[in-house]
């Protein structure tokens, strides 16, 4: 790490390097109420309520003993507390402090988790601008860590990955034809023609005509039949009225 002398003064970095003046100190004291913050922020977000949890141990005297915490600690990015830590009623958000911490963590981490979602997100026609776009990460990253030159990442740059699903998929990207023929040709048994279902997908030609690939077809028009499916016919294959 580079000495104190490349930092400013007032700064937590110049404070993690040595200096202990003032003004670093009350950057470091200020870093840490931020971090606080940002760790409480993070806990309020958590919707799982405090659970019971058994714990049973033998004493020094062999008899075996079993002790209930009614309000442990639901964990945190969907793993268990690592502590079993109970909450206290004053506890500030829903989580011990081990688990805000883990929360706002943002340590170094294997890229290999975030290389195998995006592969699968490509895989669902959802490509690194749509990915991009929905978690801030520029495609220049988002490169690096799919083709492995980059093996390494930020924890926060995981989880903004990995919270990338379906939702983010382009309306020009390409998705798998099967569903989109097979409500295509619940519409036809149901009485509907492939003019009428063009023109309801938004054709304006004279003469409609609906065009959809064999295989794979846009998303936003996979997304258009499923909402025409939806709006005229009814849970058992009968036209709404």
């Amino acid at each position: 790490m580079p000495g104190a002398e490349a930092f400013l003064h007032g700064t937590r970095a110049r404070y993690v390097s040595g200096c202990r003046c003032a003004d670093c100190r009350a950057s470091n004291v200020r870093a840490y109420h931020e971090r606080q913050a940002r760790a409480v922020a993070a806990a309020l977000e958590i919707s799982a309520a405090p659970r019971p949890v058994s714990q049973a141990w033998t004493g020094s005297d062999g008899v075996k003993r079993l002790r209930v915490y009614t309000r442990a600690c639901p964990g945190a990015h969907g793993q268990p507390c690592r502590l079993r830590a109970h909450l206290r009623k004053d506890s500030k958000g829903g989580v011990c402090r081990a688990c805000r911490e883990r929360l706002i963590w943002n340590g170094i981490v294997s890229a290999d988790r975030a290389r195998a979602h995006l592969l699968a997100l490509s895989r669902a026609g959802i490509g690194r601008n749509a990915v991009a776009a929905a978690s801030d990460i520029s495609r220049t990253v988002l490169h690096a860590i799919r083709t492995g030159r980059k093996i390494q990442i930020r924890a926060a740059t995981e989880r903004s990955i990995l919270g990338v699903d379906a939702g983010a998929r382009a309306d020009h990207s390409l998705v798998p034809a099967r569903n989109t023929w097979r409500r295509v040709r619940g519409l036809l048994a149901e009485g509907f023609t492939r003019t009428s279902i063009a023109r309801q997908l938004g054709s304006r030609a004279k003469t409609p005509a609906l065009q959809l690939g064999h295989n794979q077809v846009l998303a936003i028009t996979a997304l258009k039949v499923e909402r025409l499916f939806a709006l005229h016919i009814g849970r058992w294959g009968r036209r709404a009225a």
